[in-house]
This record gives structure tokens, sequence and C-alpha cells, in this order.
């Protein structure tokens, strides 16, 4: 069996590691702890393994169309709008949401209500066609228990997400439940057959505590790969030896063009030499971006002719710097916002920093980092990059490298 990935749940960064994998010419199954039934190829939860134990392999992808759902004698379903209606003796009992597009009526999930509007029941249908899970919630709307179902429609899990209570139910009679979330994965690796190379990817506080991992004596996961360095840190702090930050590799790096745009993103006005390379680079914009408001001593730098100033910038300003920059200046002191460098990294701009700056010099070409009084040898290398095509190519490689240089000593030591 090739690598094996756990993560909390859906997100972006599981299809970056699957990308990640494939540049790396290996395969990863991806594992996800929350199921929205719709997961995509290649993807899995330990709810379905158990849920449709008997039949792997035999389900087909199917659609559910709304008039096809099953009622009880008499009950009726109704158009409303753009969602649909479940009545019994014309008293409304359920709401029906559509799956994407919402024209062709497949369904999504069903909202099950009393008279004065309380949502005490969602039914939630996956790829196959099949109600897989329902939500009972309680008079304040938050969750009091799930239930996942065989494709019989025979309960088989039921989880209580305020105490991690994890049940596996045979024919409504108990069969083994689990006190907390970490021995219900510990006992679906087991079941699953999946070997000890298997890899946690955790990216929230959320996930930090509900897979123990404070108390993870016992090393159960060959490699913890950490999105936060926050984290990271609190896990090695706490005894933790099989830490690692997560890189991903993209599928394809974006053209660097080594245009006249450079970026840097801050928490602070200790930007080292920022002002002796804006006089050095009369050529370069340099776009500052902070995600709080900036002091005076930044502020005074957006009326130069080459600087442009964002305090607290937007989700898109910060995505269209990304798209418009060839260079980031890893040269702000203290902590790093946005991940930068290794965003930067993903994005294909030239990562240049000093070396009391640097936040992750691992992802850098070492012809990238300078001494602290090497400002004017750092103008000088985007100069030549800007230049010479074969510079910046023979740079760009170096950097590229680093990632991939990661991820086999990470593949080697997974065996």
């Amino acid at each position: 069996m090739g690598m094996v990935v756990f993560s909390d749940k859906k997100t972006e960064y599981i299809e970056k590691v699957q990308e990640t994998f494939r540049a790396m010419g290996r395969k990863a199954e991806i594992i996800v702890l929350e199921d929205d039934g719709f997961l995509p190829e290649g993807t899995s939860s330990p709810y379905e393994f158990f849920a449709y134990k008997d039949h792997q392999g035999e389900l087909a992808k199917k659609e559910l169309f709304y008039n096809f759902l099953e009622l009880p004698l008499f009950w009726e379903v109704r158009l409303i709008g753009d969602k649909g209606a479940v009545f019994d003796m014309g008293c409304e009992k359920a709401r029906i949401y559509f799956k994407e597009p919402v024209e062709d009526r497949n369904v999504l999930r069903v909202e099950w209500h009393t008279e004065d509007g309380w949502i005490y029941r969602v039914d939630r249908y996956n790829r196959y066609g099949l109600r897989y899970m329902s939500e009972f919630l309680d008079p304040d709307g938050k969750i009091d228990s799930k239930v996942y179902y065989s494709v019989e429609n025979q309960e088989r899990v039921a989880e209580q997400p305020k105490n991690q209570i994890i049940s596996l139910l045979v024919e409504g009679e108990l069969e083994r439940c689990f006190a907390s979330w970490a021995e219900f994965i510990e006992y679906y690796r087991r079941e699953a057959g999946l070997g000890e190379n298997c890899i946690l990817m955790v990216e929230n506080e959320e996930s930090f505590q509900r897979l123990e991992l404070a108390s993870d004596k016992r090393n159960r996961w060959k490699q913890i790969l950490f999105s936060d360095k926050a984290l990271l840190d609190r896990y090695i702090t706490l005894g933790g030896r099989n830490g690692s930050l997560l890189y991903t590799i993209p599928k394809e790096y974006p053209k660097n063009h080594a245009g006249k745009e450079a970026m840097i993103l801050t928490a602070s006005d200790q930007v080292e030499h920022l002002e002796d390379l804006i006089k050095e680079l009369p050529d370069l914009v340099f776009h500052i971006a902070a995600n709080t408001q900036v002091s005076d001593k930044l502020g005074r730098l957006a009326a130069l002719e080459n600087v442009r100033v964002y305090p607290q910038i937007s989700p898109k300003d910060l995505a269209g710097l990304w798209a418009l920059c060839d260079f980031y200046l890893d040269i702000n002191h203290y902590r790093e916002i946005y991940d930068a460098v290794s965003m930067a990294h993903e994005k294909n701009l030239v990562i240049l920093g000093f070396r009391e700056t640097a936040h992750h010099r691992e992802l850098m070409a070492d012809t990238c980092v300078f001494g602290g009084t090497d400002w004017e040898q750092m103008a000088l290398a985007i100069r030549k990059m800007r230049t010479d095509p074969g510079v910046l190519g023979d740079t760009l490689a170096l950097q590229q490298q680093r990632k991939r240089k990661i991820w086999d000593g990470l593949l080697q030591d997974l065996g």
C-alpha cells in the first residue's frame, strides 16, 4: 500500500498534498475524519469504511432525484422556489436542499423541523444517492449526536461529538465503543489494514486536541505534518519527535517573468535595510503589505514613487500581489504572516532575505541569503536576475529543489 495521509477534514491542503505526492512520483490515499458524503477521488473516511464495509467496490455514483426520496405513505414532496419540501396532510415536515446545480433537483440534505421551526434532525445524502448520515440537534441548534448508516439503511456508527464517544453498531446492538477519537482512529487503522506508514496532517488546535497529540507518548503516527509552526513548536516542546512543517509542491510552478514587482509581508515596521533597497532599486516597485494598521514609519514610505503600502490587506488584494510579483523579500523581523515564504515558494517568486530575517532558510537558495550588511549584494542579485534569464532560471531551480529535498528525506524515513 502507498502512503496514507489523515486529515481532520477536507481542506485546500488535501489537494495540495496529493499534488505534492504526484510531483514526487508517489501516490497517497487521503483519509478525512469529517465526511460530507462527496469526497473527491482518492479520499475516504473511517465512517464510510465501517458503514459500507460489506460493499467495498460495489457502489456506483448516482444522484437521488427529490421525487424518489423515501417517505411514509401518503406524504408528498413539493417544490418551493429553489428548494423542496415534505408535507403530511398539508403540514410541512421538512425542507429539501439540492446539490449544485440546484436545477437538477438532486438531494443534498433534508432538514426535519417541528411546527415552531426547531430543526431537530438533518439527513445528509452522498455520492451514491444514499442517506449516509443524520445529525440530531438540540433546541439551540448544536449537534447532539450523529448516526451513519449502512447501504441497507441500518445504523452502523454513532457519534456523540460533545464527549467524543463513538460506537460501532450491528443490527442495532452495540459492537464496540470508543472513549476518544484517538482510540477510534487507531482501531480503524488496524481494521482497514493501513499498516504503519501513516501520516497525520494537523492544521488547527481542534485537530491537535481531538487526536490527543499532547499525550501521544506512543508515537502512533509515523510522521505528523503541521501547517502551523506554533502548533509544531508546541508539539516538540511536549516531547513529540516525529513532527515537521507541511510544505507542499504545486503541480506546476507559475512562470516567473523577472518583472519589476517585489513584495514584503510584515506584522511590524522593523524591515531590514528597506529604505536602502528602495533607493538602490528605483526601477523595482516595493509592495509592502501588513495584516494590521501600519506605523507612520511605513506609512510615510507610501509617498515614494516605487512603494505601495497595504495596511490590513484584504484576501483579494493579497491574491492579486501573489499573481503580480516575481520577487519576495523575506527581510521583516519578528513573526511571519500568511505563511509568506512557503506561499512565495509555491507561486515561484524568487525569495531573498538576510540571515537575521529569513523565516524559512530551508526553502531558500543559498545564493539568495545575505549577511545583515550585504544589502547592496542583494540589490545586485535582483538586477542580475532581472537582466539575465540564465541566472534567474538557475536560482529558481535551486529554490525548487529545496522542497523536493525535504520530501525526499521524509519519504525515505517512511519507506
